[in-house]
Order: C-alpha cells, then sequence, then structure tokens
C-alpha cells in the first residue's frame, strides 16, 4: 500500500538520506576536483596517468554506484523499508539491488 506524506516529511526524509550517502558525495566531488586541479609539474605523466586510473576505477565508479542504486532504490521501490521489512525476499532484493549496481559500475559498465 502506497501512502501519502507531506513534504515535510518528504523533505526530511530526503535529507537523512542525503546524510547517510555525504561521504561518498564528498568523496566523489574531492577527487574529481583533486585530478582536474592537480599541478603539472608535481607528478611525472607516468605517475599522474596513474593515479587517474586509480582514481576513476576504485574510488569514483564505486562511490558514484554507491549513488547511483541508493537513488534508483528510492525511486523504483519507495515501498519498501528496509528497517521495517518483515519479507526477507525484499531485503534481498534491495541488497541484490545495491551489489548489482555497484559491480557493473566498478567493472567499467
Amino acid at each position: 500500500m502506497i501512502t501519502r506524506i507531506s513534504l515535510a516529511e518528504a523533505n526530511m526524509k530526503l535529507l537523512s538520506n542525503l546524510k547517510r550517502i555525504s561521504l561518498d558525495i564528498i568523496a566523489v566531488i574531492s577527487i574529481v576536483l583533486l585530478v582536474v586541479f592537480i599541478p603539472y609539474n608535481l607528478f611525472p605523466i607516468e605517475a599522474k596517468l596513474g593515479l587517474l586510473s586509480i582514481f576513476i576505477t576504485k574510488f569514483i565508479l564505486v562511490s558514484a554506484a554507491v549513488i547511483h542504486a541508493h537513488i534508483t532504490r528510492k525511486l523504483l521501490f519507495p515501498y519498501i523499508d528496509f528497517k521495517q521489512e518483515t519479507n526477507l525476499s525484499n531485503n534481498i532484493m534491495i541488497i541484490t539491488w545495491y551489489a548489482m549496481i555497484i559491480f557493473a559500475f566498478s567493472r567499467g559498465g
């Protein structure tokens, strides 16, 4: 059953979810800014390329995947409250949803 919530409740849920993923958002923004604004004469070109590839494949993709998984889960399955869900299959579906998106992002797709 889908229930209607007030705008204040929706804003409170949005803020609590943003607080939950704030570390990932900060990590993505800081890594992108670091890669964009790194001084050219600080590292040799090989080190910069290696650093860039590590940042992109390990940090940006996984952090972006967590954010993407959370947003799509809240949009597609708003009726599943993970804390109060009594049906185990719904909880397993949400865990699989997160794992699938994070795995796909980390593999580069």
